[in-house]
């Protein structure tokens, strides 16, 4: 016979299985998995702001876009993406959730220029918001041969067929480059790069993104190109060390005192070629998203065996290595 207490324990047991099993129930809304929800408060902008910049992005983009260069989007980019921050940032502070569980044509208006702005994934993260019977909006921003990009629940996935490597991303994170190119030091180099979550700083502007880069490089000599993205990154070989309790990996940082710029850049070999990961911040934003850094670490998957089509050509030039 079981006794009250055992029968309470058997119980319990019972209701917490039932509940982690709906936790981890494919398509619950479990916002940004394996990223901290911490910094989802604090937004640049209050609610009333963000939407009327919405309607204002808007009205000025459907006037002006098609005279825009590349360079001229930068701005602008930036701006939605601090909109979009914002917007999540409240919906987080109201529902406890980063993706809207009802339709949100503020959200809809955002992403309809992501993908137009030049940002991978925006038209994915659209077609989900979008209103019942609106058309879905077809990708312009298409990844490089080998690469897939994915949404899957509230996360962005970048997946390289070709490097065994693949990482995910909270959506409204703005994804800028997606490459496959010979670097001038003559690595063959696959490259993610992305912005974070705004946040504000000691800049003239007051807020800002931090900035991650995954570098990886097929085969190549760890050492050589540890050593070439250190130059290029500008990190000095006596620079700070910071323990990061991810993988056993150790960054080094370094400040410029007059930009207020931290930059930490970490570097460690698989057997298929070695990786470098640098996360880049003006003091303020920094701080704030640097969890992020270590969230996106975590999240970083790389398979243990060397993938059979990893001798693929590279698609791009060196033109597109980041800026330092």
């Amino acid at each position: 016979m079981t006794t009250r207490p055992q029968l309470l324990i058997v119980i319990g047991s019972v209701v917490l299985a039932a509940a982690l099993a709906v936790a981890d129930e494919p398509g619950k809304d479990i916002p940004q998995q394996g990223y901290t929800t911490a910094t989802l408060r604090e937004p640049v902008f209050d609610s009333a702001t963000v939407e009327a910049e919405a309607r204002a992005i808007d009205a000025w983009l459907t006037a002006n876009y098609k005279k825009l260069s590349p360079e001229q989007m930068a701005a602008p980019r930036e701006h939605l993406y601090y909109l979009i921050d914002s917007r999540v940032k409240d919906l987080y502070t109201r529902e406890r959730r980063v993706f809207p569980k009802t339709h949100d044509p503020v959200f809809e208006t955002l992403f309809s220029w992501a993908d137009r702005l030049r940002v991978y994934g925006g038209g994915l993260v659209y077609n989900a918001l979008r209103a019942p019977g609106r058309p879905e909006m077809p990708p312009s921003m298409k990844v490089p041969r080998g690469f897939t990009l994915t949404l899957k629940d509230n996360l962005l996935e970048v997946r390289s067929e070709a490097g065994g490597w693949s990482v995910t991303v909270p959506y409204y994170f703005m994804i800028w480059n997606i490459n496959d190119f010979t670097a001038t030091g003559g690595a063959r180099t696959q490259l993610l790069a992305l912005s974070t979550g705004a946040a504000t700083d000691v800049s003239p502007a007051r807020r800002s993104q931090a900035t991650l880069v995954l570098m990886f490089s097929p085969g190549a000599d760890a050492v050589t190109v540890a050593s070439y993205w250190r130059r290029r990154f500008g990190i000095a070989g006596d620079a700070e060390t910071v323990p990061l309790g991810v993988r056993g990996l150790i960054a080094q940082r370094a400040l410029d005192n007059s930009s207020r710029l931290y930059k930490e850049f970490v570097t460690w070999a698989e057997p298929q070629g070695p990786f470098v990961v640098t996360y880049t911040g003006i003091d303020g934003t920094y701080q704030w998203n640097r969890p992020h850094f270590l969230d996106f670490l975590r999240a970083l998957k790389v398979q243990q065996s060397r993938p059979p089509n990893s001798g693929l050509q590279p698609t791009a030039v060196a033109a597109a290595e980041p800026e330092s």
